[in-house]
């Protein structure tokens, strides 16, 4: 047994040495469509909470509130809050937390 673990644990690092190389090419590229897919989501975003209510309500979704306690402290009607909040974790810009968390920040 302890062989055979031997072998598999040499074999997985033979192939993480063989992958390096690939790594290192493909890096530059991957981080790049990485920022620019940031960018579009800060951007869509900012777009989403343009209003001033939504604004609010965006700078509230720190993870210390409810959703509801959000829709009262922006005075952003409690339907138009889940719609919103249900929009933006479907594209990732805040957490699954019961809490709404912000994952990223607008300017």
């Amino acid at each position: 047994m302890a062989e055979q673990a031997e072998t598999v644990e040499g074999l997985l690092r033979e192939i993480r040495d063989l992958l390096k190389p690939i790594e290192a090419h493909y890096r530059p590229e991957y981080d790049a469509a990485k920022a620019a897919e940031r960018r579009r989501l800060v951007a869509t975003v900012a777009e989403m909470v343009s209003s001033t209510k939504r604004k609010a309500a965006w700078k509230l979704a720190d993870g210390t509130r409810t959703q509801r306690q959000i829709s009262q402290q922006s005075t952003l009607d409690e339907g138009s809050t889940s719609k919103l909040f249900k929009t933006l974790r479907e594209i990732g810009a805040i957490g699954p937390e019961a809490n709404p968390t912000r994952k990223v920040e607008i300017d």
